[in-house]
């Protein structure tokens, strides 16, 4: 006889399944999957723990559960992550949005509030960053630059999903190289930080993102130091620039950028971890 899959069970059998293949969160991911699969909130599967499972719902669960095994992030497997409280669509072509960028966005909208800035966002990604800082100021503008036309194609993507496309520019180039005169109130980036060491050890779940989005030269300041290089002529005097860095970086950075001369270190920004995150500095005459 077929042993009947109820959600409990299979939520169960799943979680056991995710700890002996390493998952760092296996109830919830059990969880997100299976609801995901039978297009209901999380809160629906307590409510329905005896429900039986029909045979279409266990085939769909079952692949979303191998993928998982693989090491596949959850938001790869669902085509989708939330950031700031919006849905963005990602692939392996753009970086998962990570909670601690987060700390980058609030950074800018507490500085920015109650202003309309043009903001250049380098490295844009899956666009999470600069479209989350246009949603919560109505007023801004921004335009997206990144070298890979198939992140930047996640990113127009996201834009219209927002309806944010009527105030966004997208932008392919390596950093400022194709980016046209012009200037803005900010310049926010989350460029590649991790060090030659940092990508021998990246959990299995990170290979899968674009390794470009992530290698920042052996110490890791090589794309800091081509920003700080190139990016003055991009800010106006008395514009900001806000950057987000890896743990123990903080004092490369500020040195990087304050010995070009253009900038003045204004403060750094911890994440909920404790760790140095954000790094802010203003243009100078």
């Amino acid at each position: 006889m077929n042993k009947i899959w109820t959600v409990g069970t299979i939520l169960q059998w799943t979680q056991q399944y995710f700890i002996r293949n390493g998952i760092d969160s296996p109830r919830l991911d059990a969880e997100i999957l299976l609801a995901h699969v039978l297009q209901k909130d999380r809160i629906y599967l307590y409510a329905h723990y005896d429900e039986p499972m029909n045979q279409p719902e266990l085939v769909a669960y079952r692949d979303l559960i191998q993928k998982r095994a693989k090491r596949l992030s959850v938001a790869h497997i669902l085509g989708e992550k939330a950031f700031m409280g919006l849905d963005f669509k990602v692939t392996t072509d753009v970086l998962v949005p990570r909670p601690e960028t987060e700390m980058l966005v609030e950074t800018v909208l507490e500085a920015a509030k109650d202003s309309a800035p043009a903001i250049i966002d380098i490295g844009t990604g899956s666009g999470a960053i600069i479209l989350s800082l246009l949603h919560f100021l109505p007023g801004a503008v921004g335009t997206g630059v990144d070298i890979s036309p198939k992140a930047l194609a996640v990113a127009e993507e996201n834009s219209n999903r927002l309806q944010l496309a009527d105030r966004m520019n997208w932008i392919e180039s390596d950093l400022f190289t194709k980016v046209p005169a012009q200037t803005f109130d900010w310049l926010i980036s989350n460029p590649p930080y991790l060090t030659q060491s940092d990508m021998q050890q990246l959990q299995p779940e990170v290979r899968y993102d674009p390794q470009g989005a992530l290698y920042g030269g052996t110490d890791g300041l090589e794309v800091y130091r081509r920003l700080a290089a190139a990016s003055p002529a991009y800010v106006k005097t008395g514009g900001r620039c806000a950057v987000e860095i890896g743990a123990g970086q903080a004092d490369d950075v500020i040195a990087i950028f304050t010995q070009e001369k253009a900038y003045q270190y204004d403060k750094t920004v911890k994440d909920y971890g404790g760790i140095d995150r954000v790094l802010v500095f203003t243009r100078k005459e």
